[in-house]
């Protein structure tokens, strides 16, 4: 038993220490995926702001062409080294690479008959009476079932419903198939 005992907690350190790379990975996941939305939020901000700068541009251009030189130095002055060296840069760092613990290699336990072939005991139990339900008959087609049934039967049945038996086979259905139900009809056998 202490053999199975060994095996058993082998299995279960190589499995904690995948749950701890997955773990390690989610939360790699996570801050690829939280880093991914900042870029997009980013990149929607800068295409908004030329747009902004295109209709700026349009606008100044249609009141007082001549102010185009200073908006353009006003956009630039945006840019220098001294208005944006205050922002930390975002370039992400390289995304570290988790490698799976390798697990020693066991040599394999020996085999024995009671090994290859194992017995499973089983015992059969009666449920505790337990009703039987019936399957649900079919849904009968009235129609199709007057259609099959033989003159006399339906000239019969007709009579048993107080509709005229008189006619053709084909006026009797079309007279009962408005009347007659499924019960009836498996009542007739």
């Amino acid at each position: 038993m202490q053999l199975l005992a060994a095996k058993f907690n082998q299995i279960a350190s190589a499995i904690d220490a995948t749950n701890a790379q997955i773990a390690a990975l989610q939360a790699k996941l996570s801050e690829l995926q939280e880093h991914q939305q900042q870029l997009l939020s980013v990149e929607q901000a800068c295409q908004s702001a030329i747009a902004q700068i295109g209709t700026a541009l349009s606008m100044l251009g249609h009141v007082d062409p001549a102010e185009i030189p200073t908006f353009k130095a006003a956009v630039n002055a945006q840019f220098g080294t001294d208005a944006i060296a205050f922002l930390e840069s975002a370039t992400p760092t390289p995304a570290e690479t988790v490698e799976p613990e390798p697990i020693e290699p066991t040599a394999p336990e020996p085999t024995t008959a009671a090994d290859t072939n194992p017995v499973i005991d089983i015992e059969a139990t009666a449920e505790p009476d337990a009703p039987i339900k019936p399957e649900p008959a079919p849904e009968m087609d009235v129609e199709q079932a007057l259609a099959n049934m033989p003159l006399p039967t339906l000239r019969s049945l007709a009579k048993s419903k107080k509709v005229d038996a008189r006619g053709t086979a084909a006026n009797i259905t079309r007279r009962l198939k408005a009347i007659v139900t499924p019960a009836d009809l498996r009542a007739i056998g």
